[in-house]
């Protein structure tokens, strides 16, 4: 019998807890020189991404170098029992920049709203994903690359993707131990384009 998403979610979650925090730290470097290297973060200007909690990838890096560049960088704020998807540049990593909430969630004290259509290029959480594209696998691209994830149960990312640019890519940023067989797909969830892991990437063309 298939696993729920609950079930997914629960099993993948203590794998990525459980990993020592050394490594984590290890495969996110590796993960956000791949990120950084896609000729679609070169080319973008407007970028997403999510200021990393618990035992997620750690996009710090991603994010100092994209302000370093003079990108522009926008990161989600999540509003408690609405079904708003706002989103809001952020000009430094400065802990003083920052209000910090449940979970260790940030968000900017000063708030410059984008929309969600000015977003070139966006970098996405998940706690597992399933590649879809047939053949796709360790280090190869495919112009077809589809993949499933599942979030934290609050649906804030698939109402927020809808919402961003269309042709915009939509990129996983997660350890290969995430990686599992399927995912239940509802008509509701949408799909990434792709994903980095520290191990393999699935992505489509960038340009």
């Amino acid at each position: 019998m298939p696993q729920s998403k609950a079930d997914i979610r629960r099993r993948i979650r203590a794998l990525r807890d459980a990993a020592p925090a050394g490594l984590r730290a290890e495969w996110s470097a590796r993960i956000c020189a791949k990120a950084m290297a896609l000729p679609a973060y070169r080319l973008a200007q407007t970028i997403h991404i999510f200021l990393s909690i618990q035992s997620e990838v750690d996009t710090h890096a991603i994010i100092a170098h994209a302000l370093a560049c003079g990108k522009r960088v926008v990161v989600p704020i999540f509003v408690k029992g609405s079904e708003e998807t706002p989103c809001a540049q952020i000009t430094s990593l400065n802990p003083g920049a920052f209000d910090f909430g449940k979970w260790d969630l940030r968000a900017p004290k000063v708030l410059q709203p984008v929309s969600p259509d000015e977003i070139d290029l966006a970098f996405v959480p998940l706690v597992a994903f399933a590649c879809l594209a047939p053949g796709c696998g360790p280090l190869q691209e495919k112009s077809s690359a589809r993949v499933a994830r599942i979030g934290y149960g609050i649906g804030f990312y698939d109402r927020f993707l809808k919402r961003v640019r269309a042709g915009a890519p939509k990129i996983g940023l997660a350890f290969e131990l995430q990686r599992v067989e399927a995912i239940p797909i509802e008509h509701f969830d949408v799909l990434l384009d792709g994903v980095i892991t520290e191990a393999s990437e699935c992505l489509p063309s960038l340009g």
